[in-house]
């Protein structure tokens, strides 16, 4: 509504001069009075602020005059050789009282200086206080001034130390104060103690300049106030907000109590003392800050006679306006025909709404883009459906000549083992971003969320070529397979389809892409794979040359490793004499590693450490020469280990172990039974069956007795009582504590929840 108003108003000539000149004079009136009032003050505080400014440096170089040559003094007796002999010398040693009046000597002679009203030499460690003043205490506390006791810690950390304090032993009261300066005593990298020089507080700041008119006030590094001595004329109390207002400039104007005040300060770069000085503003300001106010108020007059004279003539203007207005958005009644103003803010937000979903699809496009395509070429999508989001999402694409490809990574159980599982997700990151970035200069491109091994993208030449697709294909898939091997030290495969003309084909372009990827078992990794032209005329692998598993399987059992790598070399040759299909291939290797892995599953074999998280697949990213390789080591493992195996005298005394606890579980048996069966001591029973199975002869009976109570519970309706006596436990009690143990829940719970699970699951399938 304000902006039909603006409309409104601004179309009608005498209003627009109203405006106009309302506008005009207000800003003229405002900028002359700022103008005169900043120029103005601009000079004052130049003339006021130079002599104050000038006064605090002069004070300030008067103060760092002082502390450094104090300083100096108190650098130089910490490295003095008195010094240091007295501080690190034995108190029951003979030399000592000597070293006391040598370094006291010394201390009365660096003291000589008026300024200075003493010089204390102080152990940390040992709390010995040396002073010029007046000589050695074994114990600080008992020194006739020790009000610095409560801080001289703090110079372990800060090398200087500069306070405030009374001379005596109250921190509050006292006959003289003083400022003591405090440097560290170091041997050997400690602070083994500290050099204090106490000045005359008054003597110290008698030098200081000062002015009838200014107060000048001098702050620590805490901000604890170290000047003046007496109260000054503005409150202390009152100086926190002072100093909170200055914060680090140069001056500023506060107000305290009613009463402005120009404050400037300084910070000393030796103490760090901050210098501030307060000057009363009176009578300066009375006359410029009255005609800074006059004419501000007079912009302020003339800004309320245009407003009014706006205001009235806008009143009378919409009132009809607003009217319409309420007739056009009414709670109960019928609304009449709006007029071209009503209609700017339905439009503005129709508008809005429409840019806010533009740029959520915009943003949203890759994604929907991918997740169609993934359907498409799995098939997971209707034909009318297919065609309407292809219309929708591809609308910058031509509807023919679409290509799907594949990559893939070489060896890539090999590859994920180098790199944590973070470390993966960026490389597969980097390597799409660099695939879409060489891509794109030529083709259309839609990636499909990456797969373990491999990554789909589906592609369309942008323009016609020179020389052919299929060409530029060839040159940006080798481009990309280098520069990724380059980049990212990692290898990988391509395999294309051949193209189509329409989205609905590219499921049959995909499978030869798949199908053209496998042909890395024979020809090797980081290049373009081909399929070849003679593959629809491939067969399977014959039937009766698969024995090849089932004789290697045998061989091993017998622990004959020579035999099972002969027929292991045999299959996997008669795969590349037949130039066998790769899918047909793969899935007959994958099921040779999967027999020897069960076999040796069976006899508790140790796996070699790239097959001990063996899956469906694993084979797929590796040439056939490869995997050759990796079945020759697996059988020669587990052949070796077999071998050993089967001569094992405590294996088979094991064996019969187990076979005694299996047939005696239901009675109460132990370790000495067991002895006493196989005809050897309990301790080298005991010793034999943990180095054999990794477990105590105990916890595997307990384990038997656990699984067979846990069979009669979901087998038979035996009550509790009756099952504990089958696996061996006289004491119900007894037997609910050790299951309870092992299964987290008792028998009972355990029968229940069984039962209640099968009840409710599905019927098997018939």
């Amino acid at each position: 509504m304000l902006r039909l108003k603006l409309k409104f108003l601004l179309q009608n000539k005498q209003t627009r001069l109203m405006l106009l000149l309302t506008i005009v004079l207000s800003v003229l009136i405002t900028t002359i009075a700022l103008f005169s009032y900043s120029r103005y003050r601009q000079e004052l505080d130049t003339e006021l602020n130079t002599p104050n400014i000038e006064l605090l440096q002069i004070n300030l170089d008067v103060t760092n005059r002082a502390f450094r040559e104090s300083d100096n003094k108190a650098v130089d007796a910490s490295f003095h050789p008195d010094i240091l002999n007295y501080i690190q010398a034995n108190p029951v040693g003979t030399n000592y009282s000597a070293q006391v009046n040598q370094a006291q000597r010394y201390l009365k002679t660096l003291a000589s200086d008026q300024d200075i009203y003493s010089i204390d030499i102080i152990t940390l460690d040992q709390q010995h206080i040396l002073s010029s003043q007046y000589g050695y205490r074994a114990d600080w506390q008992q020194s006739p001034d020790n009000t610095w006791t409560s801080w001289i810690q703090q110079i372990k950390q800060k090398p200087l130390l500069i306070q405030r304090r009374w001379y005596g032993k109250s921190a509050t009261d006292g006959q003289i104060e003083l400022l003591s300066l405090a440097r560290p005593i170091v041997s050997h990298e400690k602070v083994i103690g500290a050099v204090m020089i106490n000045l005359d507080y008054d003597r110290f700041f008698s030098k200081f300049y000062v002015h009838l008119s200014n107060e000048q006030i001098v702050y620590d590094l805490d901000g604890h106030l170290i000047y003046p001595k007496l109260s000054a004329s503005v409150p202390i109390n009152e100086m926190d907000q002072v100093i909170t207002e200055l914060g680090v400039q140069p001056f500023a104007y506060v107000d305290i109590r009613g009463q402005d005040y120009m404050a400037n300060q300084t910070f000393s770069d030796v103490t760090g003392w901050r210098l501030v000085s307060l000057v009363p503003m009176e009578q300066l300001l009375k006359h410029v800050k009255l005609a800074r106010n006059m004419m501000l108020l007079l912009s302020l007059i003339s800004i309320a006679i245009g407003c009014a004279a706006v205001y009235s003539y806008s009143y009378a203007a919409f009132r009809p306006l607003k009217r319409i207005n309420k007739l056009l958005h009414p709670t109960d009644q019928q609304q009449p025909p709006h007029n071209l103003y009503d209609l700017e803010p339905a439009i503005s937000k129709l508008i809005g709404d429409l840019h806010s979903t533009s740029f959520l699809a915009e943003r949203s496009l890759p994604e929907l883009r991918s997740k169609y395509i993934q359907d498409v070429l799995h098939q997971h999508i209707g034909l009318q459906e297919l065609d309407t989001k292809w219309n929708y999402y591809f609308q910058d694409w031509e509807s023919d000549l679409l290509v799907v490809t594949v990559i893939s990574i070489d060896r890539y159980r090999a590859w994920t083992t180098s790199y944590s599982s973070e470390d993966q997700m960026l490389l597969k990151y980097a390597l799409h971003n660099i695939m879409l970035e060489i891509l794109d200069s030529h083709w259309r491109v839609v990636s499909i969320n990456a797969d373990k091994d491999y990554f789909t993208f589906l592609l369309q030449p942008k323009s016609a070529y020179s020389i052919t697709w299929t060409d530029q294909w060839a040159i940006d898939m080798e481009r990309c397979i280098q520069i990724v091997k380059e980049h990212l030290n990692v290898s990988i495969s391509v395999g294309g389809g051949s193209s189509v003309d329409t989205i609905a084909q590219t499921p049959s372009s995909y499978t030869e892409a798949i199908t053209a990827l496998s042909y890395r078992l024979y020809n090797g990794y980081g290049r373009i794979q081909h399929m070849p032209q003679d593959h629809a005329s491939a067969t399977a692998f014959p039937l009766e040359q698969q024995v090849w598993i089932q004789e290697m399987v045998d061989r091993c059992e017998q622990a004959d490793q020579q035999t099972a790598l002969l027929w292991m070399d045999k299959g996997l040759n008669d795969i590349q004499e037949h130039s066998i299909i790769p899918k047909e291939a793969y899935k007959m290797l994958d099921q040779g590693v999967h027999s020897l892995l069960q076999w040796a599953q069976s006899h508790e074999h140790t796996l070699p450490i790239e097959l001990a998280n063996y899956y469906s697949g694993q084979l797929n990213t590796l040439t056939l020469e490869e995997i050759k390789t990796l079945l020759r080591t697996l059988i020669t493992e587990l052949v070796d280990e077999h071998m050993i195996y089967r001569v094992s005298r405590e294996h088979l005394l094991v064996q019969d172990m187990k076979s005694y606890l299996s047939e005696h579980l239901h009675e109460n048996i132990g370790l000495p039974d067991v002895a006493h069966h196989v005809q050897m001591s309990v301790s080298s029973v005991s010793a034999i069956f943990k180095e054999e199975t990794g477990s105590t002869l105990y916890d595997y009976l307990t384990h038997l007795r656990m699984s067979r109570a846990c069979q009669l519970l979901l087998d038979t309706e035996l009550k509790i009582s009756e099952i504990a006596g089958q696996v061996g436990y006289q004491n119900e009690n007894s037997f609910i504590r050790t299951f309870r143990k092992h299964k987290a829940t008792t028998p009972g719970k355990f029968r229940e929840i069984h039962k209640s699970t099968n009840r409710h699951a599905d019927p098997p399938n018939r």
